[in-house]
């Protein structure tokens, strides 16, 4: 038996046997390919594909641009990995699709096309946008009697339902701290939960970001003073920082970072607050004297609900709510240990014309 087999029959079996639906288009964006698994996701035939473009059949336009992962294959000459995008099936359907791109280059560089691998998510995605639905009515539900019942025992703490003991307002008042941690935690979910069904849009306006982190750090000035830290804002007088963003969105990523550098801060240690302008946009720094985070930690600190080895209290979604929202602005949030101690985070903000959409 040979130990060899004529290429083009491997690549016929394995091409029919994947599970995903397979496209090949040449540099025109012309479909030269098209496997059974993407004539049943899309509808059509393989015969009724070939030599159609690519962006014309699966999403109604003769924009070669409609859709962005061949976009990006073409203009990047760059591969794309589990990127979503939409299409038109045969029957006039929309469809989610997950798909991945590879540009087909051969030895001498040339651009001869490009491969996509996709598979149809549209269920996937029903399924989640319905339990986040579920989990958001869940969450109000909640928050209702836990309002209500906070409500009762701030009455009864005032004596508007008569005298009580010391004991028991000691009691009142830490069954009242949980109650409003409890309505703290579901506000924090229920946001995360509209910015990650793209149920929040930023509102954008032209505003000063210097002056907006001095409103913060004025309204936390009695937790800092409470842990005597020092905080130092880097920023000279009367030096702006225009932006365009949602001032309400970006002064909760603000409050989220400081608040967190003061909870692990210990007394008398240093928090330095600075802006940074840049060519390509304004990065916001808070870096602290704390204790880090272990490297461990470092890749699930954006993630909602994780908490680290130091969390003693919190949600677990301040950092996942702030990644959330500087994505919706174009923005990006990052994350260092500092040399010598403490951690650093930066936020950067588009520079206002490519903030504005």
């Amino acid at each position: 038996m040979p130990n060899t087999m004529d290429q083009a029959l491997i690549l016929q079996i394995i091409k029919n046997n994947l599970p995903v639906g397979y496209s090949v288009v040449n540099t025109e964006g012309i479909i030269i390919d098209f496997n059974k698994e993407a004539a049943e996701i899309t509808g059509y035939r393989q015969d009724e594909v070939l030599g159609k473009p690519h962006s014309e059949l699966l999403h109604g336009t003769t924009n070669t641009h409609a859709c962005p992962v061949y976009e990006n294959t073409f203009e990047k000459r760059q591969g794309t990995v589990a990127s979503e995008t939409k299409i038109i099936r045969k029957d006039g359907r929309e469809i989610d699709v997950l798909v991945t791109t590879v540009p087909l280059i051969d030895e001498q560089g040339v651009f001869l096309g490009g491969v996509g691998l996709f598979r149809d998510i549209t269920q996937a995605n029903k399924l989640k946008r319905e339990r986040a639905n579920m989990l958001s009515m869940f969450a109000h539900d909640m928050k209702n009697p836990i309002v209500s019942s906070a409500g009762f025992i701030e009455r009864i703490l005032q004596g508007k339902t008569g005298k009580i003991n010391d004991k028991q307002r000691q009691y009142l008042e830490v069954v009242s701290d949980n109650l409003k941690n409890q309505e703290e935690l579901i506000d924090g979910f229920l946001v995360f939960s509209r910015l990650e069904q793209k149920e929040c849009a930023p509102q954008y306006t032209h505003f000063d970001l210097a002056t907006l982190v001095g409103t913060v750090l004025r309204n936390l000035e009695i937790e800092r003073e409470k842990k005597e830290i020092l905080l130092t804002f880097n920023q000279k007088p009367g030096e702006t920082c225009p932006v365009s963003a949602d001032i309400l969105m970006i002064q909760r990523v603000i409050s989220n970072l400081i608040e967190n550098a003061i909870r692990y801060c210990d007394t008398h240690e240093k928090i330095n607050v600075s802006i940074l302008r840049e060519k390509n946009g304004t990065t916001l720094e808070v870096a602290d004297d704390g204790p880090g985070i272990s490297e461990e930690h470092i890749p699930h600190i954006f993630e909602p609900f994780h908490r680290g080895v130091h969390d003693t209290k919190g949600s677990g979604l301040g950092l996942a709510i702030a990644k959330s929202i500087l994505e919706c602005h174009n923005g990006k949030i990052s994350f260092k240990n500092s040399p010598g101690r403490g951690a650093v985070f930066s936020v950067t903000l588009p520079n206002p014309a490519q903030g504005l959409k």
